[in-house]
Parts: structure tokens; C-alpha cells; sequence
């Protein structure tokens, strides 16, 4: 499948850079750049450099919009999603703009481009088009509302990742290597008939990992809509209380919660620039326990390092009513210990799957008719199907 035709010739990239010379592919790789053997590999096939001609220096170096653009050429060509090398099929098609190339190219301009392919695939039914549950992002780039739902999908499919922390860099030039990987993994996605997905978001939880089924919950209930917590989940890491935040206004924003997500960002005034404590995750779990309807019990925990009447007190108060059980076997609480991220996400994900559906009252005083029992029946479906509204996208 790969190329060979005369207008994608080896010098693709080669007229964009000044190339050193004598330098052979193998030591490249072994010297700190294994991770790029494949996209090295296939870039080499498809005509992308000269591989005697480059060194580790030109993978470092900044990539024109010119060559850039090239490349991305050659890829969509190849993968069967335009048809020529003329890139006037680009700007029609709406992949590229048209006008003069500068020196450079930035991230965020160099993935808009992709982004802009992706729905160029979309459009004419040569890339396949799944339903997003919901729109991520990251935490410094926030493009136009038309990339929603390409960027959710290139974050979700692998095409586009940030730092650890959830960030893009979306100003910083785009670097020779950086364009090489991202050219590969988008060949890669439009030449497989299966979507690479990473189940839970993060690349440190695998398929068997018991926090994979939370984390999909999460993801369902709005959890990521405001907030990226990076590529890597380090679930025993400190969560900011900035992001505990946006994830409880995620799930709100579904539930159209907008008094208690005004509570919520009263509470996390206290703690933007902290990390987050348990009394922070008890009281905003008990704001979105209030949110959502649920049967109550008469259960009372006594924590003996809890002030009676507090702020904390009330919210534990909330929780154990609903069921739910913070702190340690011996009532202990220690709310000012940091929470980790394992331990937030897994008392949010309880909240929002494990709370019983509010009792129905039922009157005494008549004998019940065909009607009430209809009445009721219904009645019992619609608290039934509210739960499962929060974990999808149903209004």
C-alpha cells in the first residue's frame, strides 16, 4: 500500500530542512529515540526523508507548515482519504487553508489541520464516525466548538496526546518528530478497520484493572467534561482541588444542577491552588448526593475527630444517610489528610451508581384501581431510568 509515486519523491521533507549528512538509521534509534522506530520506519517507506540524511539533531529541529503539510498530504493519499497530490484537493476539501506557508507551524495549528481531516473523513464516510459520549480536552487549548467532537474522538483514539498533567502547549512550534508521530498514528487510524481506544482514558489503568469499570462510568456521567487529568491516572497521587471541582461540576452539568454547582465552586475558592482533603471530597459529595434522587436510611456514623454541627459533620451526615461510608474502620476520619485520586473518583463513581432510587409513597385510604397500579408501575420506571440517565447522554 505504500507509495511510489514520482510527485512524493524522498525529498518530501528533505526541501523544508537543512539536513546533515552520513548519518545511518540505526544508531539514530538507539540513541534515545527507540520510541520512534516505527514512526522513523514508516516515514522512511512512504518517502518522508532520506534516511542517510537525517540525525537526531533534524528530529529536534522545528518542521515548516510547508513540509508539514506535505507529509500530511502523502498520508491522507495513501490512506485512501483524498485522491491527488494537488493541494488544491486540500484547500477545497477544507483540509488546509489557502495562502502562503510560514516558517513553522504550531501544535495547535499543525492538529486543527488533522482535526479538519478527520472530519473531512467523517463527511465522506471514509473514516468510521462513533458516538462520543463525551467532549474532552485539555487544559491550556480550547479550540472552536466544531473540533469538539474531533478533538474528543483524536484524544480518545490515541491521535492526540498532552503532557501527564493534561496539558497541549498549543503556541509551541511543532518539532520534526513530533510531526513524524503524529502522521503515523494518523495512518494508522485511518488504514485499521478497529479504533484504538484506551477504555479508561488513561494509559496506567489496563483493561483488568478495577478501577477500568469506574472510570467508564465516570467518563458517561459528564466526569471529564471541564477538566483533563492527563494521559497517566497516577491513582495514588494528590488530585487538585480544581479538579475535584470540575469533575463534580461535569457530573452536575449533566443533572442540570446549576444552584449546586454554584455551591461547588464556592467551595473550591478554598482550594484552587491545593490539593484536595477529605473534608473537601465529603462535602462536595454530599452536594452531589443531594443533587440526585435517592432513598434514605437512618444510618449514623460517629466519627470522634469530627467537629459536631461543622460544615464536615452535616456533609457525613448526608453520605451515611445514602449509605456511604468515608474514612477509616476505627472512626477515624482525618479530614485534613490528602485525598488520592483512587479514592475520589471511587467515592464519586459510588455516588453516582450505587445510590437506592427514592421510595415511593403509596396511599392506604382506597382500594387501588387498574390506573394506579398503571400509575405506579410508570412511576417506578421513571426512578429507575434516572440513574441510568446519568450515565448517559439523555436530558
Amino acid at each position: 500500500m505504500l507509495i511510489g509515486k514520482k510527485e512524493f519523491i524522498t525529498g518530501l521533507i528533505l526541501a523544508t530542512i537543512t539536513w546533515s549528512v552520513n548519518t545511518d538509521i540505526a544508531p539514530l534509534q538507539a540513541a534515545g529515540q527507540k520510541r520512534l522506530s516505527a514512526e522513523i520506519a514508516f516515514s522512511q517507506q512512504i518517502g518522508l526523508f532520506d534516511a542517510t540524511q537525517l540525525n537526531k539533531r533534524m528530529l529536534d529541529s522545528n518542521i515548516t507548515e510547508h513540509g508539514f503539510i506535505r507529509g500530511l498530504s502523502g498520508v491522507l493519499v495513501e490512506s485512501g482519504l483524498i485522491s491527488s497530490f494537488d493541494q488544491r484537493e486540500l484547500i477545497n476539501s477544507g483540509i488546509i487553508k489557502a495562502g502562503t506557508r510560514g516558517k513553522s507551524i504550531s501544535r495547535e495549528a499543525a492538529c486543527e489541520t488533522l482535526l479538519r481531516a478527520v472530519m473531512h473523513g467523517w463527511h465522506n464516510e471514509l473514516l468510521p464516525h462513533p458516538a462520543m459520549e463525551t467532549s474532552l480536552g485539555f487544559r491550556d487549548w480550547h479550540p472552536e466548538d466544531k473540533y469538539k467532537e474531533s478533538l474528543t474522538f483524536a484524544i480518545t483514539s490515541g491521535l492526540v496526546q498532552g503532557s501527564s498533567q493534561g496539558f497541549f502547549m498549543p503556541d509551541s512550534k511543532l518539532k520534526v518528530k513530533e510531526a513524524l508521530i503524529l502522521l503515523k498514528r494518523f495512518f494508522d487510524l485511518a488504514t485499521t478497520s478497529k479504533l484504538p481506544t484506551r477504555i479508561g482514558l488513561f494509559e496506567d489503568v489496563m483493561q483488568d484493572h478495577y478501577m477500568t469499570g469506574p472510570l467508564v462510568n465516570l467518563r458517561k456521567a459528564g466526569a471529564f467534561d471541564l477538566t483533563n487529568l492527563g494521559r497517566r491516572l497516577n491513582g495514588t497521587g494528590s488530585i487538585s482541588g480544581e479538579d475535584l471541582s470540575k469533575i463534580v461540576q461535569g457530573i452536575l452539568g449533566r443533572l442540570d444542577k446549576p444552584a449546586a454547582i454554584a455551591r461547588v465552586k464556592q467551595l473550591e475558592q478554598h482550594y484552587r491552588h491545593k490539593d484536595s482533603s477529605r473534608n473537601l471530597l465529603a462535602c462536595m459529595g454530599a452536594i452531589l448526593t443531594q443533587s440526585m434522587p435517592h432513598s434514605e436510611t437512618n444510618n449514623h456514623i460517629l466519627y470522634s475527630d469530627v467537629k459536631e454541627n461543622s460544615v464536615v459533620d452535616r456533609s457525613l451526615k448526608i453520605l451515611a444517610k445514602a449509605g456511604i461510608r468515608m474514612g477509616y474502620n476505627n472512626n477515624l476520619f482525618k479530614g485534613n489528610e490528602r485525598v488520592s485520586r483512587f479514592e475520589a473518583l471511587g467515592l464519586i463513581n459510588r455516588i453516582i451508581t450505587e445510590l437506592e432510587p427514592a421510595q415511593i409513597k403509596i396511599s392506604h385510604g382506597k382500594t387501588a384501581t387498574r390506573e394506579d397500579a398503571e400509575s405506579l408501575k410508570n412511576l417506578l420506571i421513571e426512578r429507575k431510568a434516572r440513574i441510568r440517565r446519568i450515565l448517559s447522554r439523555e436530558s
